[in-house]
């Protein structure tokens, strides 16, 4: 995000730093991708509930944004075929949980996974990426590996059969609706556990270079010392 600001930031004082034309146009097109597509879906992605209506909507809303700049809609569109995690079957029931959704969009997925056989068992390894149109819905995602979730959690599916205004009276719902919640969508951890290991890593390299030159000056003078004596 810091970059975004950075781009922003030298649109506005563009005049100032005597960018030239072509310059100034570049920026422009990236902060209006910036200011109107990437940032309020950056400010919702910690939530791992909304986390699949959000990646879905994004890639349509890059593919209506074809019709304003082709070259980096494009350019977004080809990165996002490496980042659909949230769009397999395993964890499309996630969007069940969240708040993006109408009651009917959700009830679509519930009956797509009751209706849906579970398999004997659960495949293994990386989940398979969909392909997603401008006319892909979430419902449509759901397959056999959508039951991973509620399996691997105990629920029951009782529950999904019933109206969504009375899913949170569901003891399965709340207890699959927690899980869901505590998800960490982000590498925040991952990355305060990278800066911590650096920041501890450079403490240590720092004692290490002021005890080398402790020892380095004691043994000089130990040296020194030695040598006097010798003279006397």
């Amino acid at each position: 995000m810091a970059r975004n600001l950075y781009s922003m930031k030298m649109f506005m004082f563009a005049e100032q730093l005597e960018y030239d034309e072509e310059t100034v146009v570049k920026l422009e097109r990236l902060n209006l991708f910036l200011g109107l597509l990437y940032t309020p879906m950056w400010m919702s992605s910690t939530l791992a509930a909304d986390a699949p209506a959000n990646d879905l909507q994004f890639m349509k809303d890059m593919m209506k944004f074809k019709r304003t700049d082709p070259e980096i809609a494009q350019a977004v569109l080809q990165k996002l075929e490496n980042h659909k995690w949230y769009l397999t079957q395993e964890v499309v029931p996630f969007a069940l949980f969240g708040s993006r959704l109408s009651d009917k969009e959700k009830q679509e997925i519930a009956a797509k996974l009751h209706a849906t056989e579970k398999p004997d068992s659960f495949r293994r390894g990386k989940p398979m990426f969909p392909q997603v149109t401008s006319k892909t819905t979430l419902a449509d995602l759901v397959g056999p590996e959508s039951h991973l979730l509620l399996d691997t959690l105990g629920i029951e599916y009782d529950w999904l059969l019933q109206p969504v205004a009375t899913w949170p009276r569901s003891d399965d719902y709340s207890k699959a609706q927690e899980y869901v919640s505590n998800v960490k969508v982000v590498n925040d951890i991952a990355e305060r556990g990278v800066k911590m290991m650096t920041d501890f890593a450079n403490i240590i390299t720092q004692i290490l270079s002021k005890n080398s030159t402790f020892f380095k000056l004691w043994n000089t003078t130990v040296s020194d010392l030695i040598a006097s004596r010798s003279k006397l």
